[in-house]
């Protein structure tokens, strides 16, 4: 066979992933990343189109046109040309266009500093996705050089948009915003589309002054609520809800109607804090008395003690008031929650008292055991005389505690489950020389883990 007839042979050939099943093909390309699944368009001719399978859909302009650097060379996001903008708008436009020829989408992101006149564009690109029975919609609309409404249009519109409007957003299972010009009516008005949504996430929505959540939506399981800055109402009714994490200078909260809620990350401020911790903890016991996670800053120490039946894990920021210290606060936990598995202190705002002074509690709270607290967490820690009593305190009340993970840097809780740590002032002696005082008064049987040392 001459070169010619094998370079022919092989031409014919050349094109195998035509012959794969397109299941099989569907299957590979869904479990690519949708920047390499884009790619097997070049692949096959017959096949070009295949990408159009992939359920999600990230619209994430550092994915779509790499890092990009600003006249300096520095890597950065938040200096984006208007070319960069037109040429993103202009690609996700020709991808949305093509994806609505394949199946039913599972989520779609949307990520990348907008300005005022890209809102009709996002309404479109949401608009394609809830038409493609979408389940998630995550859209941050961060750092541009104009704040962007939600894409409130999908719902009112003519045309396409009120295919969007017939249909609602039953297929709508999780909803993410972020810097989201949205207003509480237009919010309101998409949560009455919503009835099997169970997962709600709200940041930096600027314009959100109220929320509520009603039986209107029986679904939602978690709900988080951050960096809205003119939100000063909250109100929930809502059976269904496992998680809440919310912040914010609020004026009024009230959960009527949590009968469900296991998990609460709450960080207010403003005038209301006091207000808002002594409900925390007390009032909350009844209203979610299956709530077995709780992270809190807390002041004052509630006037009663209240019992918390079913909480697992505590998290709290203490700020004792003046007539207060740490010990009233060991006293209260080691009270108010006999089933606590794991408990975690911080100490950074504690204002540190006198040595010598009385380890008598001012609120004449009676000393306590605990049968159950085995992992005991102490940020914050500066080795004040105080601290080094509340410590103590625990250690020996606590029968079966196992683990004392004990440091200096505060940790901050942003969320449950996000923190930063915050290095606190030194004065003539260090942290770890702090931390290693405190070994002589501690158990040998203890497994303590010194994180600073």
């Amino acid at each position: 066979m001459s070169q010619q007839q094998k370079m022919v042979k092989f031409e014919e050939n050349y094109d195998i992933i035509s012959q794969l099943p397109v299941d099989l093909l569907s299957k590979l390309v869904s479990l690519l990343p949708l920047k390499e699944a884009l790619k097997t368009s070049t692949l096959s001719k017959s096949r070009e189109t295949i990408w159009t399978t992939h359920t999600d859909i990230v619209c994430d302009i550092s994915i779509v046109l790499g890092l990009l650097r600003d006249e300096s060379g520095n890597i950065t996001l938040n200096v984006v040309r208007e070319e960069h903008r037109n040429q993103f708008i202009e690609r996700v436009g020709r991808l949305m266009q093509q994806r609505l020829m394949g199946p039913n989408m599972r989520s779609i992101v949307i990520s990348f500093p907008v300005s005022r006149k890209d809102g009709p564009h996002v309404a479109r690109w949401v608009g394609d996705a809830v038409m493609k029975g979408v389940k998630t919609i995550i859209l941050n609309l961060h750092g541009g050089s104009g704040i962007v409404s939600f894409p409130f249009s999908i719902l009112r519109a003519t045309g396409q948009a009120s295919k969007v409007r017939n249909s609602t957003l039953d297929s709508l299972v999780n909803l993410h915003l972020q810097s989201a010009n949205l207003t509480d009516k237009q919010l309101d008005v998409i949560l009455s589309k919503c009835f099997f949504l169970e997962s709600l996430v709200l940041r930096k929505c600027c314009k959100l002054a109220r929320f509520k959540l009603t039986s209107r939506n029986p679904r939602l399981k978690f709900l988080e609520i951050k960096s809205c800055l003119k939100l000063k109402n909250i109100q929930l009714y809502a059976e269904s809800l496992e998680i809440l994490e919310f912040d914010g200078l609020l004026d009024h909260f009230s959960c009527d109607h949590v009968p469900n809620l296991v998990q609460l990350f709450a960080c207010v401020s403003g005038e209301k804090f006091v207000q808002f911790s002594t409900y925390a903890l007390s009032r909350i016991a009844v209203d979610a008395p299956l709530l077995q996670t709780l992270n809190l800053q807390v002041l004052p120490l509630p006037k009663g003690v209240f019992t918390f039946s079913n909480i697992k894990y505590l998290v709290l920021n203490l700020n004792p008031c003046d007539s207060e210290d740490e010990l009233d606060w060991i006293r209260y936990i080691l009270k108010a929650f006999p089933f606590l598995s794991r408990l975690q202190l911080d100490f950074s705002l504690v204002v540190p008292r006198n040595a010598g002074s009385t380890n008598q509690s001012h609120r004449g709270l009676a000393e306590v055991s605990h049968e159950n607290l085995r992992e005991l967490e102490v940020t914050g820690y500066y080795g004040g005389p105080g601290q080094v009593e509340a410590v103590k305190h625990l250690v020996d009340r606590a029968f079966k505690l196992d683990l004392l993970v004990i440091s200096s840097p505060e940790k901050l809780y942003v969320g449950s489950r996000e923190f930063i740590r915050v290095d606190l002032p030194n004065d003539n002696k260090s942290s770890s020389e702090k931390i290693e005082e405190l070994r002589p008064v501690l158990p040998n049987s203890l497994r303590v883990d010194y994180s600073n040392l």
